[in-house]
């Protein structure tokens, strides 16, 4: 596969549990990342913060950020690193400033507690990202990422074991998010088909986070061999 053409990433929602993992990876691997919150005084702090962890890595680099509607209208590739509750909203919102044929991201999970534990939740759509695409439809969607640690992603410069499905019916988006996989270190993306499979992908995250905190491995990823 070839290597990833420098992107203009915007991240929705990337001052929360994901998004700033994934800003620093390809933040390193030289793209373009722009921080987006609700509150723009928010991602200047998560941009200089980010920004921080790197220079140590002696990595001069400037997070781009601003509220959620600024980030995406400029993005090549618009990441939506937010829970599921607020992923109708954020893209009625946002479905106005994202430009036609811009590849969207969705990592997104739904999930609720049950007493047996945590369980998907599955849209009627039938997973977050075929939501996402009836939302959005002059957007290229594409999933990916729901099976890896946010927590290690964090953990720059150590590489992540593991493989990445990339689901999605435009195969040029596909690729394109495949590349971005690469992007980082030790994952390896693999082609998971239509879009349709997200609800395998998606079903898949509440079982790891359970099965993780039972073993004491709360960063359970996935490798197929």
């Amino acid at each position: 596969m070839m290597r990833s053409r420098k992107l203009r990433i915007a991240l929705v929602g990337g001052t929360g549990n994901q998004g700033p993992g994934l800003a620093l990876r390809w933040a390193l691997a030289g793209h373009q990342v722009l921080i987006g919150s609700r509150r723009a005084e928010k991602a200047e702090r998560v941009a200089r913060e980010l920004s921080d962890t790197l220079r140590p890595l002696r990595a001069d680099y400037e997070f781009g950020h601003g509220v959620n509607q600024e980030v995406v209208g400029e993005a090549d590739v618009v990441v939506f690193t937010i829970p599921f509750e607020g992923l109708r909203p954020t893209c009625e919102a946002l479905k106005d400033r994202i430009r036609p044929g811009t590849v969207v991201l969705s990592p997104v999970a739904p999930m609720k507690k049950t007493k047996v534990g945590l369980m998907p939740d599955l849209p009627p759509e039938g997973s977050a990202a075929e939501l996402m695409a009836n939302l959005l439809p002059q957007a290229k969607v594409v999933s990916a990422f729901q099976t890896v640690s946010a927590s290690l992603l964090r953990a720059i410069p150590e590489p992540i074991e593991g493989d990445v499905v990339v689901c999605g019916d435009d195969e040029g988006a596909k690729e394109l998010v495949m590349e971005l996989v690469e992007d980082i270190p030790n994952l390896r993306p693999l082609d998971g088909g239509p879009l349709a499979y997200s609800r395998v992908l998606e079903a898949l995250t509440p079982l790891l986070i359970s099965m993780g905190k039972r073993i004491g491995n709360p960063n359970l990823g996935v490798k197929f061999t």
